[in-house]
């Protein structure tokens, strides 16, 4: 197997280290917008039309 260049690895981690990043991010918005959901939904149950109740 032929050795991978300093350059090379770098930039590997660098795409690693981002699509971490942008997966983390998305899981943090993902979840607050559920958690705001499930608020919304208790504090306003006849207001909410159109949502899923199987939260």
């Amino acid at each position: 197997m032929k050795p991978v260049s300093r350059r090379t690895l770098d930039w590997i981690y660098s795409v690693l280290l981002l699509s971490i990043v942008l997966l983390s991010w998305g899981y943090v918005i993902y979840a607050s917008t559920v958690a705001a959901r499930r608020q919304l939904s208790k504090e306003y149950p006849d207001k909410i039309s159109g949502m899923d109740e199987n939260f």
